[in-house]
C-alpha cells in the first residue's frame, strides 16, 4: 500500500499498473492479487486507511473529554501532523487528484462523506453543550475539511513557502476554525440556526 500510494501520487492512478506496484513493493503480482482484487481496491484501501488514521487521532483526543474548542482545534491540526509523516499519501486524499472516473469519484466521495459526518457529530456535541455556535453541522464540517485541504495542496509543493505553511498552517487554521465556531457572547453566531445533518 505504501508503494502504491507513492506511485499513484507521482504517476497518477491510470498510469500506475498492478505490475508496477508489485515491482516497487518487491513482491509478486500474485501476492498483491491475494489481498486485492483490483487496482481500484488498492486505491480505496489507501484512502480508507488514511481517513481512519485521522478519525483515530481525533478519537484519542475525544477520549480525554476535551472542550469543544480543543476538539475543533485538533481536527485542524491532526491532518498536518499526518502530512509531515506521509506527504505523498496525503496527496491522494485531495479531491482535485481523484481519478477522472464517475464511479471512482462516487466511491471516494462516499468515504469523504463518512469522515465529514464524523466531524459533524463533534460539532453537534459542541452545540448540545453550548460550547460552539449553532450551525448546520455537515456543511460546517465540509467547510472545515475544505479549508484544511486547500492549504494542504499548497503545502505539497515542497518549496520554501510550502515548508513555512506546513509549520504555520496547523495553528493558523485551528485558530480560524475556533473563531468561526466559538459561541457569541449574547446569542447570534456564524450560522443563524441549526439544521439537520
Amino acid at each position: 500500500m505504501e508503494e502504491a500510494a507513492r506511485l499513484f501520487a507521482r504517476r497518477g492512478f491510470y498510469a500506475t499498473s498492478m505490475r508496477a506496484i508489485a515491482q516497487a513493493a518487491k513482491v509478486s503480482i500474485g501476492a498483491i492479487y491475494h489481498y486485492f482484487s483490483s487496482k481500484e481496491e488498492v486505491y480505496f484501501a489507501i484512502l480508507r486507511r488514511e481517513l481512519e488514521r485521522r478519525r483515530a487521532a481525533v478519537e484519542a483526543i475525544r477520549a480525554k473529554s476535551p472542550s469543544a474548542e480543543e476538539a475543533i482545534r485538533h481536527v485542524a491540526r491532526v491532518h498536518f501532523e499526518l502530512l509531515k509523516e506521509s506527504g505523498e499519501t496525503i496527496r491522494l486524499l485531495s479531491r482535485a487528484w481523484l481519478p477522472d472516473s464517475p464511479a471512482l469519484r462516487r466511491k471516494a466521495q462516499a468515504l469523504y462523506q463518512e469522515f465529514a459526518e464524523y466531524v459533524a457529530e463533534l460539532l453537534k456535541e459542541g452545540m448540545a453543550a453550548r460550547q460552539i455556535r449553532p450551525c448546520h453541522p455537515l456543511i460546517t464540517a465540509y467547510a472545515l475539511l475544505g479549508m484544511v485541504e486547500t492549504v494542504t495542496a499548497r503545502c505539497l509543493a515542497g518549496d520554501e513557502v510550502a515548508r513555512e505553511y506546513l509549520e504555520r498552517a496547523p495553528e493558523e487554521l485551528a485558530e480560524m476554525a475556533w473563531r468561526a465556531l466559538r459561541p457569541a457572547p449574547q446569542g447570534g453566531g456564524a450560522c443563524r440556526k441549526e439544521h439537520g445533518p
